[in-house]
């Protein structure tokens, strides 16, 4: 993915992001060692961001009991930390009709887009059959993005591509041809509870 020897194969996306029993259908990439094991703490910091933003999905309750409770007791300063960022704030339907109070979170942009970028540039080599171009770059970001209703529309039309049962991951995405490394993304995870949109454009342009 990052144009060094590949030397192993690195998940996408990461393994720990999906209780046991996994799906045999994995998406496995070739990846330097570099790429595979550094950034360990970042895909575990993702899997706890994304599993708090999921809801109460029964995946990522499974996912509590299976990885995040025994990593607790071994390592409790990432969970603390994030546990002390934990609020209550009002919640309102889009129509702007009050629904009560729920928990929100901060969250270290910096150390997610880390794994989406990994993310999207394994993607993009499982489906384009090539690396993403060295003057491309991932985009920042859109973490559960207000879609006007024809832009949802279109995604839909998009083909649905499931990890298993969908109940982790599942995405979207369009590649603008295959000359070009520009492309669109939306993944998501349990059953849309989280999502992010991000796109890869040529990394000169403003």
């Amino acid at each position: 993915m990052c144009g060094e020897t590949a030397t192993t194969k690195g998940h996408i996306p990461p393994l720990g992001l999906f209780p046991k029993p996994r799906p045999d259908n994995l998406v496995t990439v070739p990846a330097c060692l570099a790429c595979n094991q550094n950034r360990s703490l970042d895909d575990e910091y993702f899997r706890v961001i994304v599993a708090a933003g999921s809801r109460d999905a029964p995946q990522s309750s499974v996912l509590l009991h299976q990885r995040m409770i025994p990593r607790l007791r071994e390592k409790p300063a990432m969970i603390l930390d994030f546990l002390k960022s934990v609020r209550q704030m009002e919640v309102r339907s889009e129509d702007g009709i009050y629904l009560g109070r729920g928990p929100a979170f901060n969250f270290d942009r910096s150390r997610m887009q880390t794994v989406i970028d990994k993310i999207i540039r394994g993607l993009f080599f499982k489906h384009a059959n090539r690396r993403l171009a060295d003057d491309y770059t991932v985009e920042d970001f859109n973490y559960q993005p207000r879609i006007e209703k024809p832009l949802q529309e279109a995604i839909m039309q998009l083909p649905l591509l499931n990890i298993g049962d969908s109940s982790v991951f599942s995405y979207r995405y369009h590649l603008a041809s295959e000359t070009t490394s520009e492309s669109f993304w939306f993944l998501m995870f349990y059953n849309d509870s989280s999502l992010f949109v991000t796109r890869t454009s040529h990394s000169t342009t403003e």
